[in-house]
């Protein structure tokens, strides 16, 4: 269900109740009409990483060029100061402003003023991040030492050990020795893709391999690799496999 409104001339919001987990990422994009971000959002982050029922959320805010104008005063508007493109992880601050938006109970005047304000601190985030001096970032060079690369390698074989149940970020991180923020960052660079994109890849083909050598049903299966819902199940099983594991399942 999206669920869509005008906050101010200029300014559009909405939201998105998605009934699975996502990885938290954002994105901003701009054209000659509007600049738009995009959240995808789920409130337990530090919380289970793949709990089947999850509620996650896709948020997005866009602001008119005739809008942020109004805040430039007496300089010349630039619209090349925000980038046509750029996404990056979602970081404690927007997380909890995120959090805000999502609980707010207020109605009217009062909660259209609270989303301008809190959409307005999750633009200051996106600058933030672009003019940070990333080269110089310490968490980019730590797999440069062999002893955090084994942490992440070690992150790995953890992870398939316990891929019906696997810990959250949080636990992982305190298991292998190393902060979150390393954790997610090594992992990508090294694999190529997210801790969560990670399971959810070998969860399908431990039950590809499940359901093509074994006279194990569907549903059993998805109980084998962690889920409890035979449809979230299913539609996982398609966005990765291409197929329904219904298609593999030996009569």
């Amino acid at each position: 269900m999206i669920s869509t409104s005008k906050i101010k001339e200029g300014l559009y919001y909405s939201v998105e109740n998605l009934f699975s987990k996502q990885e938290n990422a954002s994105f901003l994009s701009r054209d000659n009409e509007q600049v738009i971000m995009m959240f995808h959002y789920s409130a337990s982050d530090c919380g289970i990483i793949l709990p089947d029922s999850q509620i996650s959320y896709n948020i997005k805010i866009s602001f008119s060029i005739d809008y942020l104008k109004n805040f430039s005063f007496s300089e010349s508007f630039d619209i090349n100061r925000f980038p046509e493109a750029q996404d990056h992880e979602i970081c404690c601050t927007t997380q909890m402003i995120l959090h805000d938006i999502i609980n707010c109970k207020l109605t009217g005047m009062f909660r259209n003023m609270f989303i301008e304000s809190k959409a307005l601190a999750l633009l200051l985030c996106f600058e933030k991040c672009n003019t940070m001096n990333q080269p110089d970032c310490a968490s980019c060079k730590f797999l440069n030492k062999s002893i955090e690369k084994e942490k992440i390698l070690k992150a790995k074989e953890i992870l398939l050990n316990r891929l019906q149940n696997p810990p959250t970020i949080a636990e992982l991180s305190l298991l292998v020795g190393t902060n979150q923020c390393y954790l997610k960052k090594g992992f990508k660079e090294l694999f190529g893709m997210t801790v969560y994109d990670y399971i959810q890849e070998q969860r399908m083909l431990k039950a590809k391999l499940l359901l093509t050598t074994t006279d194990l049903s569907v549903s059993h299966v998805a109980e084998e690799i962690g889920y409890s819902s035979l449809s979230n199940f299913s539609t996982a099983f398609k966005k990765i496999t291409g197929i329904f594991p219904s298609d593999l399942h030996k009569n």
